[in-house]
């Protein structure tokens, strides 16, 4: 009976939002139209912000009662429970895989798949407040980027909208949510474009700004808290040749922690027990943090004592406390917990954790800012104000982790307040991003991505239609298939029925076994003596090369190229289901070309 009644509730909520659609194309201009679903798509996405910087607070508050002594054994097993009960949470009252990371999200909007599921919208929230809550080692911007998201597609499917504006409205429920949870709704802005719509319309920017402003004014007025607490300060001339070198070494950190982060993810991928992936992670994690507990956690509390400058800070908790008098002592521990933050956050997620990677970039800038300008100082080379170096540190790994310095250096400036920094935020940003394209051009959102063919940047224009091509939608299934037991008079009253030249031989069991093409059994056709004692199996031939399912569209047109062939077979899980043939990928090119020159 309440399940009755509840679909009952739906459909006339339901009919209710297709009668306000109805009446609101009707009476307000498209413009409008857009910014009002913007503004509407701000407020739940700032609101699922609060529900998520909420969630966590009480979960870190229960743990905290859970271990009044803080005990630091206590801590280093908290970010394991929490992993653990966020694969619970996802294997069995969700059921079904859950996709984590802005990487997927990246290669949705790509592959213009933009119906994201309904459980999205609150699934991220659940299972990212477990994680980071108990002390995961990574932050909140991308469940928070995810649910968003999820919030403008499902939005947009209500509104029936077209697959373009799906798309715009996905990114302004992305651009909502990272402004709220962070308070920095220029910067999310500039992360829609740089990141997840690189090639979107400028018209398009409105609706995003409101989306992202109205995101951040819900989440300030329900929920505000300052991340970060920067002294006000104002920058030298004489420190631009230190901002300068600060930027190279984020830009060498941030290839390092992108190369160690793919590295670890790959490693966890390839162990399909759960159990291994605990005994392996959990071991590691919970001997790091028991020998760096800086790295519970999103860290920001660490860094704000480093803002105040109680550097000693960084070794609270730790074995290593006692010797926080050796400023050498710190700053080679500061070293140590830069180098394996990676390690630390790779670990959390590839166990089953969800978070982003922002938390631990933003993290790694500061200490290395921190160590950079406390090194310069103690060697007596100049005096550098340290807080600076760990605001800007911030924004140059930020920038060459995820290959978008303008979102680096507007994050920063609005988290921390620095805005008389903008000049160091764009040295340093603009360094690290070039020294970290130089060995890794694709951000750590996009390099797997792209070496697995399953997303190309903008400007390979060629190469990023082929990944909005669908091969299973390529397929051709009029073909008429042969046995391989079938004789030559069986052969050609196929023939006489068809209109194809190729004709694939299939066993029984749907396995592909040869091909036959006409020209190949022309003479034969005319030779009814040998009807009855020639078989196909003795006619067939391997094709030159066979496609599966899955496999990328590059790869697709490689092997056409290759094999000089026109028509190749196509298989999933090993059995035959037609055919795809390089005129139909063609012929699908020019109409994506052309409808999206027209939508531009």
């Amino acid at each position: 009976m309440p399940t009755q009644k509840l679909i009952r509730i739906r459909r006339t909520l339901e009919v209710a939002a297709g009668k306000a659609i109805k009446w609101l194309s009707e009476h307000i201009s498209e413009r409008n139209y857009q910014i009002l679903v913007a503004i509407i798509i701000g407020i739940v996405a700032g609101l699922a912000a609060v529900v998520m910087k909420y969630s966590v607070a009480k979960v870190r508050d229960l743990m905290m009662d859970s271990n009044p002594s803080h005990s630091q054994i206590g801590f280093v097993f908290f970010p394991i429970i929490g992993i653990m009960l966020t694969v619970f949470y996802i294997r069995y009252i969700l059921r079904r895989p859950l996709e984590i990371g802005t990487s997927w999200l990246i290669y949705a909007i790509s592959k213009k798949r933009v119906n994201l599921p309904k459980d999205e919208t609150y699934a991220h929230i659940v299972s990212s407040s477990l994680t980071v809550g108990l002390g995961g080692s990574v932050g909140l911007e991308s469940p928070i980027v995810c649910t968003g998201a999820a919030i403008g597609s499902n939005l947009a499917r209500l509104l029936r909208v077209g697959r373009r504006k799906q798309t715009l409205f996905l990114t302004c429920g992305a651009a909502a949510g990272l402004a709220a949870i962070f308070n920095c709704p220029v910067a999310a802005v500039i992360f829609a474009f740089e990141v997840l719509l690189t090639d979107i319309a400028l018209h398009s920017f409105i609706p995003l700004l409101i989306s992202a402003a109205t995101g951040a004014v819900v989440s300030r007025f329900f929920y505000y808290e300052q991340i970060f607490y920067l002294p006000a300060t104002d920058w030298s001339i004489k420190s631009i040749p230190f901002y300068g070198l600060l930027g190279m070494a984020c830009g060498l950190l941030s290839v390092y922690m992108m190369r160690l982060t793919l590295y670890f993810k790959g490693y966890f991928a390839k162990k399909k027990r759960q159990r291994e992936k605990f005994l392996v992670g959990g071991l590691a994690l919970g001997v790091m943090i028991f020998l760096m507990p800086p790295l519970f956690g999103e860290g920001y509390e660490t860094v704000n004592q480093l803002f105040t400058g109680d550097y000693s800070a960084i070794t609270e908790n730790s074995i290593f406390y006692q010797f926080s008098g050796n400023i050498w002592v710190v700053i080679a521990f500061a070293v140590a917990v830069v180098l394996t933050k990676a390690i630390a956050a790779a670990a959390t997620i590839g166990m089953g954790g969800n978070g982003g990677v922002f938390a631990p970039a933003v993290f790694s800038g500061a200490v290395l800012g921190f160590i950079f300008a406390i090194t310069v100082n103690m060697v007596g080379i100049t005096h550098l104000h340290v807080a600076d170096f760990i605001a800007v540190g911030m924004a140059g790994i930020l920038s060459g982790l995820i290959k978008s310095p303008l979102t680096g250096i507007f994050l920063v400036a609005e988290i921390t307040g620095g805005y008389t920094l903008f000049v160091p935020l764009m040295i340093v940003s603009a360094l690290s991003y070039f020294i970290s394209h130089y060995f890794e051009p694709y951000s750590v959102f996009t390099k797997d991505l792209y070496y697995k063919g399953l997303w190309a940047p903008s400007h390979e224009k060629d190469r990023q239609i082929l990944h909005h091509l669908n091969l299973e939608e390529l397929i051709e299934r009029n073909f008429a298939v042969l046995r391989p037991e079938n004789t030559l008079g069986q052969l050609v009253k196929v023939i006489s029925n068809s209109k194809r030249n190729v004709f694939p031989v299939v066993d029984n069991q749907g396995n592909l076994k040869g091909i036959l093409l006409l020209d190949d059994v022309r003479e034969l056709m005319f030779k009814p003596e040998k009807y009855l004692t020639v078989f196909v199996k003795d006619l067939m031939y391997p094709p030159p090369t066979m496609l599966d399912v899955k496999e990328s569209m590059e790869s697709v047109m490689d092997k056409f190229e290759r094999h000089q062939a026109w028509n190749l077979p196509i298989l999933k899980d090993g059995k035959y289901m037609g055919f795809v043939s390089k005129s139909s990928v063609f012929g699908k090119y020019r109409e994506i070309l052309q409808r999206e020159s027209e939508e531009s």
